[in-house]
């Protein structure tokens, strides 16, 4: 009889959970149905071109950008160039933000859906902690007036193809906070907001590759051109491989020609901030013309801080009409003239792979070959 009690009582209470749902499944569609989405911030997309400034706050800290000509820079940065598109993609998000229905307005449940001010923010779980949390994000005009100011909070949906996010936020001016929808994606991380864009050279436009260590060591690269079955851009040392030894990896010894195929940075400084004096020192010269000369010095974690200076040479031309990856002359010269027109005066942090790859040495490239087998009668 207990057990028929206990197994009537366990459904009775998954019956009243399943209406609890249900009826708040049912509050929460009517709410949505009887709210009339409107702009969060009507006035802002008739001004968006005044905008000249953003400042933004998380839990990582707060950075400025501003408008200095035709570009935008971050002066934390020493000025250096933010991406355009994600700049112009979170102004106009933020102008278009759509609220779809009230949340709280109370400051002491701001934390669970991350609207509180970033000074004073504590997730309120575990799974909260791994979110950026709140991001506050301030607009200004030339005057250095504010024309908006809001907190991004957490977010219910991330935006997929033409469907916009569904985020919550908070003006600062306003105790209420909304769930909204709109293209916003704030990166809290200042390094996600610059332009990553160095120099791409690929490895089927290299003809040779030298490092040379502030040490003394050198290692020089040539293309095999396809020799002895080799790929048509794997490449070699130039010098003669010691009795006993071998090439270990002919994948470790294409990095270094391949080393700016998709080189990107961790952090951004003047090149007067540290001294390359001693530099060690690797060149890239490629089939059709360019040469790329990359100064290196180690940096904490095995990176390190680089800079990269390119020159054409019509004189280094070598033809391949078979190579489809190769530039014609003015391309050259239009890719040297922009990479140079970003990175001269600058250091880049480079990642611990970019910077193994531009600083191999030859020892490391090799390994000993391991004795032929007798024959057995």
């Amino acid at each position: 009889m207990k057990g028929k009690v206990g197994v009537i009582l366990l459904v009775a209470a998954v019956a009243l959970s399943g209406v609890a749902w249900y009826v708040a499944q049912q509050r929460e569609q009517a709410t949505e149905a009887n709210f009339a989405s409107k702009p969060l911030l009507p006035d802002l997309a008739k001004r968006v071109n005044d905008v000249t400034a953003l400042e933004v706050e998380s839990l990582k800290g707060r950075f400025r950008i501003e408008r200095a000509g035709e570009y935008w820079v971050m002066p934390t940065k020493d000025g250096y160039r933010v991406k355009a598109d994600i700049l112009r993609k979170n102004i106009l998000g933020i102008a278009e933000l759509q609220t779809i229905e009230p949340r709280t307005d109370k400051p002491e449940l701001y934390d669970r859906i991350q609207v509180s001010d970033p000074a004073a923010y504590k997730p309120a779980d575990e799974a909260a902690k791994a979110d950026p949390g709140p991001i506050k994000v301030k607009l200004l005009d030339a005057k250095n007036t504010p024309l908006a100011e809001v907190i991004v909070g957490k977010v219910r949906a991330r935006e997929v193809g033409p469907k916009p996010a569904e985020l919550h936020v908070r003006l600062v001016s306003d105790t209420k906070s909304w769930l909204a929808k709109g293209r916003v994606d704030l990166p809290a991380d200042p390094i996600a907001w610059l332009d990553k864009d160095m120099v791409r050279i690929e490895r089927a436009r290299v003809a040779s590759a030298s490092i040379r260590h502030s040490d003394g060591d050198v290692l020089e690269l040539i293309r095999t051109h396809g020799e002895n079955g080799t790929a048509k851009d794997d490449f070699k040392p130039a010098k003669a491989i010691p009795a006993g030894k071998k090439l270990s990896s002919q994948y470790d010894t294409n990095s270094a020609p391949g080393a700016l195929a998709f080189i990107s940075f961790d952090d951004v400084a003047r090149a007067a901030a540290h001294d390359f004096s001693k530099a060690n020192i690797t060149e890239i010269v490629t089939l059709d013309g360019v040469r790329a000369t990359v100064k290196s010095v180690p940096a904490a974690d095995k990176k390190a801080w680089v800079t990269v200076q390119l020159a054409y040479d019509a004189a280094l031309v070598k033809e391949d009409k078979d190579n489809a990856a190769l530039l014609k002359p003015e391309e050259a010269q239009k890719q040297v003239d922009e990479a140079n027109g970003r990175m001269n005066g600058w250091s880049y942090l480079v990642s611990e792979y970019a910077a193994r790859d531009l600083l191999r040495r030859f020892s490391e490239l090799l390994e000993d070959e391991k004795p032929k087998e007798e024959k057995k009668d």
